[in-house]
């Protein structure tokens, strides 16, 4: 488990992308509680360490236990992706995003972001369900095959544009046809507490997507300048203005874009195609 990861390349570069993480916690952790004090360390059994002669043996727990841990999700999809028994990768992809996630947010919070929570949910979430999608596979990732990947994707796009102005030809024997159809039994691959769980994932992600609304306007407000409008001039001018423009439009796009993406996870969670609720 500590080293079947190092016989296939591209786990290989995936395991040592993600090693320096702990070591990025563990320097930002320091830093923070040299620089703000012990009360913006929540877990009391860091804030004990960093307080007391046992701070270097914490610091080389946390960078040496996360190395192991990628290691081991590393092997461990190597050897359970081809088993009968299912690759159960998921508490791997969720650790991953988890610590990448309290990672980032001990670095937002250090540099003084007002939202550390934010991005530090965000970043979790996107590191779940990228990790998840890399250990889900049951081939591996090479060059040749990424370029294959997106040689068939142009061709599918470049025969769409050649076929889509063609009428298909009417079938003149419908029911001969569909006598010699073979019909297809659908096998039962997942079960009914997976179907709810996949379900319940789409739903908080949707939530998650519709709450996130204000604290993405706030940032994007801050990067255009348009949160400091009421500091840049006075009251009695005009909101409507150059500088306010920009916000008003990006905001208003960004609120249909999530919006999309919230009704896109509850039309996935609603769906009835692995049984009706």
């Amino acid at each position: 488990m500590f080293s079947l990861w190092w016989q296939e390349k591209w786990v290989r570069g995936l395991v040592l992308a993600i090693s320096p993480i702990g070591l990025i916690d563990a320097i930002y952790t320091v830093l923070l509680l040299q620089t703000h004090g012990v009360e913006y360390e929540y877990n009391p059994i860091v804030r004990f360490a960093l307080t007391t002669h046992w701070s270097v043996v914490w610091i080389v727990v946390d960078i040496v236990s996360f190395v192991l841990f990628a290691m081991i999700a590393g092997s461990y999809y190597l050897h359970t992706r081809r088993s009968i028994f299912e690759s159960h990768t998921g508490w791997l992809s969720g650790l991953v995003g988890l610590r990448v996630g309290a990672a980032l947010y001990n670095v937002t919070l250090f540099y003084g972001n007002p939202e550390p929570v934010f991005w530090g949910a965000l970043a979790a979430l996107v590191t779940y369900f990228f990790s998840q999608k890399l250990l889900a596979r049951d081939r591996d990732i090479s060059i040749k095959g990424f370029k294959n990947y997106c040689r068939s994707k142009y061709d599918r796009v470049h025969d769409h544009l050649i076929i889509r102005g063609i009428q298909p030809e009417k079938q003149k024997d419908v029911e001969s046809l569909n006598d010699d159809k073979i019909e297809e039994v659908p096998m039962e691959t997942k079960t009914a507490k997976q179907v709810w769980l996949k379900r319940a994932g789409f739903v908080a992600l949707a939530i998650a997507a519709f709450v996130s609304v204000p604290f993405i306007l706030i940032e994007f407000a801050r990067a255009t300048g348009g949160l400091y409008w009421s500091d840049s001039f006075s009251r009695t001018t005009p909101w409507g203005n150059a500088l306010t423009a920009v916000t008003f439009l990006g905001a208003f796009i960004i609120i249909l874009i999530l919006m999309a993406v919230s009704i896109m996870f509850l039309m996935r969670a609603f769906d009835e195609t692995e049984g009706a609720w």
